[in-house]
This record gives C-alpha cells, structure tokens and sequence, in this order.
C-alpha cells in the first residue's frame, strides 16, 4: 500500500507540473499574441488615419467578421490579417501583411482578386514591409495597396496618391549613372572592387578615370562601399555580395535603354530576355530571338530594325553587356533587372529562383 500511495503521488506530482508547464506556455503564446496582434492593429489604424487625413473622409477599420472569413480559402486568412471598413462610401477589406516581400506582386493580385470575388468587396494590400522595387512592380499588375503616409494607389477606386517629391536637379543627378550601377554588378559577379583604385578599374574597364571615380564617389555617398586613403583612395565594401544586392537593389534600375524590333536574323551578339533567363532556368525557350547590344554595337548591325514591328527583339543597353559577361548570355543580375517587373508568373517564379540560386 505504501508503494502504491508513493506511486500515486509521484504520478500527481508530474501531472500537477505537466498541467502548470502547459498552462504557462498557454498563457505566453496568447500575451504574444496580443502583442503582435496590438502592432498590426495600430498599423491598420495608422492607415485608416493617413486615408482620412487624405481623402477628408471618416475611415474606420474593424476586425473582418466570422461569415466574411468563412467564404476564404485557409491559405488567404493564413496569410493576412483582415479588416473591413469604408472608403467613398465603397465596402472595403484591407489584407495586412507584415511583410509584403515575402510574396511576389503577381501573387498578391491573384489572391486580392480572389478575396474581391468571394467577398464582393475591394481588397486593398496593406503591407507592414515592402521595398521601394516592389511598390513599381505592384503598381505594373495594377495592386490596390496602401503604404501609411507614403503612398496609396487603389486603381479600383481611381486613386493613386504619393507624397509629393520635387524632382530638382539635384535629385535627377542622385539616380545611379550607367557605369555606377556596372561598377556595383562587376563586383557582385565578376570581380571585387575591394583593394582597387579609380585607376585601376578604368584601366580594366577600358573607361576613363574621372567617370570611374565619380561612379565611386556615389556608391559611397549611399553607403554601399567606403574609400580610404589621401590622394589614392581605394575601394572597401564590408557587406557580403547578398547583403550588398539587397541593400543596392531598390536604387538599381533597367539596362534596357531602347527596343527595337527585326525580321532579321541576329547573329553574333548577346542572348537576353526570356531565352537568356531560359539558359540559366528550367524556363522553354521562346521561338523569337532577343538580343542586347551597346549603343555603339547597334549602330554597327547591319539590320532593318523598327521601334514597333518585327519578331525578333534588339536591346539597346546603357552599358556595354559584354562588360559583364563573356559567354554570349548577358549576365544574371543585369538580367534580372531587365526582366523584374514582367507580368508572367512564370518569369516572376524563374527569377526569384535566379537570384535565390545565385553563388553569392
């Protein structure tokens, strides 16, 4: 009997700490809950205040209600927090994401499209994260999206809302030259920047020195590289090659500079477009050809070409394509570049796998 009341009590003991043990974890995943759900919910508000504060218009948000949630699939109620409320006299449910990279632009059309289809009310995006690049590309598949105090583009609506940004001249000198952004993705691809002088890389760039040095003088100016030294400064970049495209990326732009387009068979210039994302991806080929040449190098082809009609497609880049890539294919992150706001989810898939793929 002893062993029997001991064997009890052990046995009362431990469940008496299993239940405390489970009631603790219990009662710490609810507070975080709270927490979290307390940010998200002033967020919301924020963009309720920044529309009102816009439109003049009295915009409360709410919680969306059971049977709203019920005619979604899990996947999309997974994925956003969502609330309902009114703009212009509009039912509208606002879809927050804390991080709205995390899902491609083409994406977040397709689910907002299937939330306006099962609700019949106008879905609007709501991210708590989202890059500048991808603000263009939102606005390229048409997205209704509102970033608080920054922007507020609802097509559905006939909005679309910026803070007002004088462009000066000044501001026109601040976006990244030609020779700046090859400058960044020689280093990222071929070879590093660190250790070198301006001398240095205009002579192996082929390119003058005052061009190569005010190219790094910008990159340092947005703290993507650093240059020590007196008179000969060099180069230092203390981001790894992952961390600098990242951090580069919202300021880089399209090496595409012009298209024209022949019935001419292209021979002897670099791959680029869909069939040169198809060399480095699983993605078919296109039966059409496309090619990216310099300015100098179009004027040398000996082709019919016109700024509207032909089947085979000639870019015009603003630097030299050759410059970074020696395999008759145009290298990746210049491609990426070129093709980064292209509707195709298929495009879309290829070159996040591109990059996410890259030997950084």
């Amino acid at each position: 009997m002893e062993y029997v009341a001991i064997y009890i009590l052990k046995n009362l003991i431990y469940s008496v700490i299993v239940i405390d043990i489970q009631n603790i974890i219990t009662i710490f995943a609810h507070n975080l809950y709270q927490m979290i759900m307390s940010k998200n919910n002033e967020y919301i508000k924020n963009a309720a205040t920044y529309i009102s504060s816009v439109l003049g218009d009295n915009v409360v948000v709410k919680p969306v209600c059971k049977s709203v949630q019920d005619k979604l699939p899990i996947s999309i109620v997974g994925n956003f927090e969502l609330y309902d409320g009114q703009i212009l006299g509009k039912n509208i449910l606002f879809a927050f994401i804390e991080d709205g990279n995390i899902i491609t632009p083409l994406q977040a059309k397709k689910q907002l499209d299937l939330i306006q289809r099962k609700t019949e009310m106008i879905a609007i995006l709501v991210p708590g994260l989202l890059y500048s690049y991808n603000i263009s590309r939102l606005i390229a598949q048409k997205v209704n999206f509102i970033i608080p105090n920054k922007q507020m583009f609802i097509p559905s609506l006939l909005l679309d809302l910026t803070v007002v940004n004088t462009m000066n001249e000044e501001s026109k000198k601040d976006t990244i030259t030609p020779l700046t952004q090859c400058l960044l993705l020689y280093h990222l691809e071929t070879e590093s920047l660190s250790g070198r002088t301006s001398y240095e890389l205009a002579d192996k760039l082929s390119v003058s020195y005052a061009s190569v040095n005010r190219a790094l003088r910008w990159l340092a100016s947005k703290d993507l590289i650093k240059l020590e030294g007196v008179k000969t400064k060099t180069v230092q970049i203390e981001f790894s090659n992952r961390e600098l495209w990242d951090k580069a990326l919202p300021m880089l732009v399209s090496p595409i500079e012009q298209l024209y387009y022949t019935d001419a068979i292209i021979e002897g210039q670099m791959i680029s477009g869909v069939n040169a994302l198809a060399s480095y991806t699983m993605l078919n080929e296109e039966s059409r050809q496309c090619c990216a040449v310099s300015k100098k190098d179009f004027k040398a082809l000996k082709v019919a070409a016109d700024k509207q009609f032909g089947q085979n497609e000639i870019q015009v880049w603003k630097y030299n394509p050759k410059m970074l890539s020696s395999t008759g294919v145009v290298d990746k992150l210049s491609l990426y570049l070129s093709l980064k706001d292209n509707e195709d989810e298929r495009i879309q898939i290829e070159l996040e796998r591109l990059i996410n793929e890259m030997p950084w």
